[in-house]
């Protein structure tokens, strides 16, 4: 967590001015008979101006971290039906993050804790391949989301336990990289500030959760939780129950480094907008590698998802499969911090069973994608600060946009 802890300004007031007042007497101490009984006549008033110019939290037991991120961009998108626009937003591939954390020891053997996030973006309007991107969609919106609200009990031999607003274990799990890339680099078929690919998702979002988090062991940790998804529920009746796991592993072997992943999401006896019951599963991961001496990386992806139908208006089946992979250098060329220098590429298939034909339900019969990519990413430590470029190609037979030309750049700041 980025940030700093929120202290209680009084005691920090009232130390920094007793440590002003002793070291005055010790520089001039001809000067103590002079200051007479007086010496701090003023220093609660002082104390009390500081306090009323200061955030504080509520109490002393249990701690605050406010952390999180600005990030703003802008690019260039062009496709092969004729559009071409240049943008600036704030939605990009992180938009901003406003984070409050805290925790507090119950006993000695376990720590109760909260997390508190939100997430500020500019999104399009839009929810096509067509539009996505352009001002077609119909322009920009500007939602505050609640991303985190949750609360965990943590052991350090049982595990952590979650409930509350949070997202799944799976989430990310298919875009682990060791590069210093993950501003730009995702694995996910997305155009940069527009919308999903051919329904190309990696993450299974935010929801209402029961979670487990495994303690570490032997570089191995475990999580599982069941999610209702309230938003899924229709008129015709039926909600969306979903488990979701994830195992992922961190190690070093001398100078390589290694980080990966595999998820697991099932989708039980869900009732779709068309009253039919349907399921739905995948199986998602990823691995990343890391010469650490050198800089030297590569990171690869690859999933599958089959889904009978879920919050679509038809009775439909479609299965997606992809994979996808980066190299790169990761290292601090010129002193401020590292620079990552990447290529990327991936493909991602996609075959519909849509029984009406349209593209109301998930957007084409069967669509092959293939993507290329080049990135930047610059890291300045001392400012916690990234300064990003990178370039994507998308060939797409499935729309009328055909091929898609990318630019994205722009900066974030962590706090």
């Amino acid at each position: 967590m980025i940030g700093g802890l929120l202290k209680s300004t009084s005691s920090l007031a009232i130390v920094a001015a007793a440590g002003m007042f002793i070291g005055g007497l010790a520089l001039t101490p001809a000067m103590a008979a002079d200051l007479g009984g007086d010496c701090c006549a003023d220093l609660e008033e002082r104390v009390a101006d500081l306090e009323a110019t200061t955030a504080r939290k509520g109490n002393r037991k249990v701690s605050l971290t406010v952390s999180g991120w600005v990030a703003r961009d802008f690019g260039w998108i062009d496709d092969a039906d004729g559009f071409s626009e240049f943008y600036a937003s704030g939605h990009g591939p992180s938009g901003s993050r406003v984070q409050f954390a805290g925790s507090a020891k119950m006993s000695s053997n376990w720590t109760a804790g909260y997390v508190l996030r939100f997430r500020i973006t500019e999104d399009r309007n839009s929810t096509t391949l067509t539009n996505a991107g352009s001002s077609q969609g119909g322009g920009f919106v500007h939602p505050t989301k609640l991303d985190k609200n949750y609360i965990y009990f943590k052991n350090a031999g049982f595990g952590t336990f979650v409930l509350g607003h949070t997202y799944a274990p799976t989430d990310g799990v298919a875009e682990i990289s060791l590069g210093g890339r993950g501003v730009t680099g995702a694995s996910s078929a997305s155009l940069w500030n527009a919308t999903d690919l051919n329904g190309f998702n990696l993450e299974n979002g935010d929801h209402e959760a029961v979670a487990y988090i495994s303690p570490t062991i032997a570089g191995f940790t475990l999580a599982v939780a069941w999610a209702d998804l309230d938003d899924h529920v229709t008129a015709l009746g039926g909600g969306v129950d979903v488990w979701d796991m994830a195992l992922r592993y961190a190690n070093e072997f001398g100078p390589i480094r290694i980080a990966a992943g595999i998820g697991y999401t099932t989708t039980d006896d869900d009732t779709n907008a068309a009253g039919a019951a349907v399921d739905g599963a995948n199986v998602m991961g990823s691995i990343a590698l890391l010469h650490v001496p050198t800089g030297l990386n590569v990171a690869f992806a690859a999933g599958t998802e089959v889904d009978g139908g879920l919050g679509t208006l038809v009775a439909d089946v479609y299965d997606k499969q992809f994979w996808h992979v980066q190299g790169g250098v990761n290292s601090n060329f010129f002193g401020p911090g590292n620079t990552s220098i990447y290529a990327e590429y991936g493909e991602y298939d996609f075959d519909g069973g849509n029984t009406a034909g349209t593209a109301a339900a998930v957007g084409v019969a069967s669509v092959d994608t293939t993507m290329w990519g080049l990135g930047v990413v610059q890291h300045f430590d001392s400012a916690a600060t990234e300064l990003y470029i990178a370039y994507r190609h998308w060939e797409d037979d499935g729309t009328a946009n055909g091929d898609v030309d990318q630019i994205m750049g722009g900066a974030r700041i962590k706090f």
